[in-house]
């Protein structure tokens, strides 16, 4: 009897395991069936968009054609050269605000970390008509530092470094404290090591919204000298509209950066999001 419910018991658990593992692999298709679609008809010919063609009838031919019809260099300099200014710059002004927030006492300190939940739930748009008269009187409009300084300061990545730092044991500080280290010493060569999980995860995703945002780019560039990839192939969009092949090979080329980054930080991020909703 007891061999015949170990044996059932066996059973449920390994039905439990395919279910589970089946739900993930239906979700993660459901989740890239878009990007395959798009990585398919970006090699289909024009006519045979939206058909199933032999693997022989594939082609390249959409991606030679956006770089011959478009300056696809240059637009992806402008939005390399911007997504690592804004990674940078949020680094280093997110993980200093987050730490004063977990770990200097300073008037207003509750005040402050408030103003920042509360920013959490404006949406850009709102904001985006200030933004941009702000950057008309600083003269900045067709400007790398348009797209640059106003978005290193986010107020989600800064309570993700708070909660980064606030589960850092105060006995480490404290030993550095005793050994005769200032409180800026302290956080460039104790904290910082020891967050290092969530500056990654900042860092990526600083770095994606920055590749993939439209918005911004659109409303405050109009040289195309200037203009980052989503803009530009915006543009490339309007010019051959009905080459939706063409279209998908554009959209390939600025997917795959941004999943190249996020498969090299994974194990990075992973951990910081597991633990970020659970430090007080």
């Amino acid at each position: 009897m007891t061999s015949l419910t170990w044996g059932h018991s066996r059973r449920r658990r390994h039905v439990a395991t395919w279910i589970k593992y089946g739900f993930l692999v239906s979700s993660s298709l459901v989740m890239i069936a878009p990007l395959l679609f798009a990585l398919y008809t970006s090699l289909e010919s024009p006519p045979d968009y939206l058909h199933w063609v032999a693997p022989t009838a594939l082609t390249l031919s959409n991606y030679r054609y956006v770089i011959d019809n478009a300056p696809i260099a240059r637009w992806y300099f402008n939005t390399a050269f911007i997504t690592v200014g804004v990674m940078v710059g949020a680094v280093v002004v997110n993980t200093m605000a987050g730490y004063a927030l977990a770990r200097l006492r300073f008037p207003g300190r509750t005040v402050s970390f408030l103003v920042v939940l509360g920013v959490l739930m404006v949406p850009l748009q709102a904001i985006l008509i200030p933004l941009y008269l702000l950057v008309a009187q600083l003269g900045w409009l067709n400007s790398y530092q348009s797209l640059i300084v106003p978005f290193m300061a986010n107020p989600f990545l800064i309570f993700l470094m708070r909660q980064s730092f606030v589960g850092l044991p105060r006995d480490i500080e404290d030993s550095a404290a005793i050994d005769g280290a200032g409180r800026f010493r302290t956080f460039l060569r104790i904290a910082v090591p020891l967050t290092m999980s969530g500056i990654a995860t900042q860092a990526v995703l600083a770095g994606t919204w920055t590749w993939n945002s439209f918005m911004v780019p659109v409303t405050f560039t109009t040289n195309p000298s200037y203009f980052v990839l989503t803009v530009g192939l915006n543009t490339l969009q309007s010019q051959f509209y009905t080459l939706q092949t063409v279209q998908m090979a554009g959209v390939v080329l600025l997917t795959v950066p941004v999943i190249a980054m996020f498969l090299f930080f994974q194990r990075l991020i992973v951990p910081s999001f597991a633990t970020a909703g659970i430090k007080g």
